[in-house]
């Protein structure tokens, strides 16, 4: 249950995980859930905006506590655990001007990734949970950063990732297996260290039209881990949630047949999100992500109210729920202030007033 103690300024009481739960298995809701979670970073934004935003989640507390675990670093020392890649002079960053990019020039060998612990990352650490917030009464939801094909273009740059698939795939198990046994190592973890009711990671799949792969090569490199994670994850009665940027469209079946249960973001421009529900909508509960290259840096504030009010009419489902409404990836400081409290501050009212049909329509047929 939620205390209302613990949200003294709120306008609307975030919803309970009792109704969380119930919203994402499509049982139905109290409104459109709506929570930003791990795409909004106050911090990075400019200073001016700051203390305006955190004075707005007073006022709309968002419906989900969504934190990281602490994330290995990419690259550590000989003899460090909690990285994924402890080999001697590994880092491409040393000795590099500037920021990292993720390309072939940055990559690691084969003989270099073959030279790493096998426990690296260490599933263990005893500080893997240390970010987890106290429980209020809301929804609790881990992030595990990357998944297994993020990770294998964190290793081996993008273009060798994509050769990867073809002419070393044996390693390319090696990499998802390494994911598949820390991410495993996580849930397990995080149901009695973090009270934890959802996990989620992100592996961007699309590109602005297409898949970066083929639905067999999916099949054949991807789909046997998620589903290995998925079926772990319902075992403890955790709900998993993926995100993949792009248009991973024609991915979407296997995702669902592996057991992915919310996806974000169903990004705008790359995919139609009405074809999106209607075709997977009776199977899957959308994280639905608010438009950043378009709407939110440069429209109107009535235009961005217009947006909110199109998803919730779009992704909510009538008597069933199963939708989360967010941001289509990390907030960035081109979005006007206002443009982002007109944003929250509509999607609460009109998912309230979508929840509210709900009632009248079930209390018509009784």
């Amino acid at each position: 249950m939620i205390d209302v103690n613990n949200f003294p300024e709120a306008k609307y009481l975030p919803l309970s995980r009792e109704e969380m739960k119930s919203l994402i298995e499509g049982q139905g809701a109290r409104r459109a859930a709506v929570s930003c979670g791990n795409w909004l970073h106050i911090d990075e934004l400019g200073a001016e905006k700051q203390p305006a935003i955190r004075q707005l989640l007073r006022a709309y507390p968002e419906d989900m506590q969504v934190f990281y675990i602490r994330k290995p670093s990419l690259f550590g020392e000989p003899g460090d655990k909690y990285t994924w890649c402890n080999v001697a002079g590994d880092d491409p960053s040393v000795g590099r001007v500037g920021s990292v990019g993720v390309d072939e020039a940055h990559a690691i060998s084969w003989e270099t990734f073959n030279q790493i612990s096998e426990d690296a990352p260490d599933g263990a650490d005893p500080l893997m949970y240390s970010l987890a917030p106290k429980a209020d009464g809301r929804y609790r939801l881990a992030w595990f950063s990357g998944g297994m094909w993020t990770k294998l273009w964190d290793y081996r740059g993008m273009a060798n990732a994509l050769t990867d698939l073809y002419m070393n795939p044996e390693q390319v198990h090696k990499v998802n297996r390494k994911v598949t046994e820390f991410f495993k190592a996580a849930i397990r973890r995080g149901i009695t260290e973090a009270g934890i009711d959802g996990v989620g990671f992100g592996d961007d799949w699309g590109m602005q039209k297409g898949a970066f792969i083929s639905p067999d090569m999916f099949r054949e490199f991807y789909f046997p881990y998620y589903k290995e994670l998925c079926d772990l994850a319902h075992g403890f009665g955790l709900h998993v949630f993926l995100h993949s940027c792009g248009d991973a469209k024609a991915l979407i079946p296997q995702i669902i047949e592996a057991g992915v249960d919310v996806l974000h973001p169903i990004q705008k421009y790359a995919m139609d999100e009405q074809e999106i529900v209607a075709e997977f909508g009776d199977r899957l509960s959308f994280w639905a992500g608010m438009d950043l290259q378009r709407i939110l840096p440069f429209g109107t504030v009535e235009e961005v109210k217009a947006e909110a009010r199109h998803f919730i009419d779009t992704f909510y489902q009538p008597g069933k729920g199963k939708m989360i409404f967010t941001l289509n990836n990390r907030l960035e400081d081109n979005v006007p202030l206002e443009n982002f409290v007109a944003f929250i501050e509509e999607a609460y009212r009109y998912g309230a007033q979508a929840g509210a049909r709900d009632k009248e329509t079930a209390g018509g047929m009784r």
